[in-house]
């Protein structure tokens, strides 16, 4: 993966060979935007004690439409708005990817 930067010099997401994942699209940052080749869908990290009170509104916002949660251990990527023919499940590995390389600023 390689790094995309701000104006500021700071991680903002990463693109790879078939796509790009941003950290945050929105003004409140609370959820960013991964593509796969077509497909893309909105995401973000949850955790029911940590999170600030945007990320469990739009966490409860979520969970009442078409979504998907990949839960490690109370830490949640959850999905959302998804269009495309990738699965949930190669998004949820290429989200992991890139947080195991120390990229993702989301956490």
């Amino acid at each position: 993966m390689e790094m995309l930067l701000n104006e500021y010099d700071m991680v903002v997401g990463a693109k790879f060979e078939e796509g790009t994942i941003q950290d945050y699209i929105d003004d409140k940052k609370t959820f960013g935007l991964i593509r796969i080749e077509n497909s893309t869908a909105n995401w973000f990290l949850y955790n029911d004690l940590d999170s600030d009170e945007e990320s469990k509104e739009l966490y409860n916002e979520v969970i009442k439409k078409n979504h998907f949660i990949h839960d490690e251990f109370g830490e949640k990527i959850v999905l959302f708005n998804k269009s495309g023919q990738i699965s949930y499940e190669e998004f949820v590995k290429k989200i992991n990817d890139y947080i195991e390389d120390g990229l993702g600023q989301i956490i």
